[in-house]
């Protein structure tokens, strides 16, 4: 009877310790983040290539929401928001173009004169910095100065534009961000 309890405790002991040797659920579940943060910032990195077809919406918002994403990572300290305003404003000349463009000016008109709280943020961005910096010009010609104190607004587009679209934005009180098509 002791031979067979002290196998008994002996093998007992031997799980115990094979079992501490390997990695707890809790290091298995960080491991396991890790990896889907590394997958995420693949994808990521993979979606920061400047569309060439700027036809091409899908993969022009996908580019935008990478650029947004990194943007926002990487500025978490200063720009902390869980609902930022996205504007995508499409290039062409058709009809059809000008149509989305006039719909997004009317969206972008009427939440500027509604008004954002302050810590809101706001993103611009379109395969034509040109026509992004002309919607946006023209959204916050009437907002008040000061109006937007507190509100953080990013330009993607051209070096050129952002210098038109930075003092329209700056006046009405809102931190001004630019990121350049590349």
């Amino acid at each position: 009877m002791k031979k067979y309890t002290f196998r008994m405790i002996a093998a007992l002991a031997a799980v115990l310790l094979l079992a501490a040797c390997g990695p707890s659920e809790e290091e298995k579940a960080k491991a396991a983040e890790a990896a889907a943060k590394a997958e995420a910032l693949a994808k990521e990195t993979a979606a920061l290539v400047l569309p060439t077809d700027i036809n091409d919406k899908a993969k022009w918002q996908g580019y935008f929401k990478a650029v947004i994403t990194k943007f926002l990572r990487d500025n978490a300290t200063t720009v902390k928001t869980n609902h930022p305003f996205i504007y995508y404003i499409p290039a062409g000349d058709d009809d059809a173009a000008k149509g989305d463009r006039q719909n997004a000016l009317d969206n972008i008109q009427t939440t500027v004169q509604r008004g954002v709280l302050p810590g809101a943020f706001m993103a611009f961005g379109g395969p034509s910095s040109t026509y992004t910096a002309d919607t946006a010009i023209a959204a916050f010609k009437d907002a008040k100065d000061g109006s937007f104190k507190g509100v953080f607004i990013l330009f993607i587009g051209t070096p050129a534009d952002s210098e038109r679209v930075k003092p329209e934005v700056e006046r009405t009180g809102a931190t001004y961000y630019f990121v350049e098509l590349k």
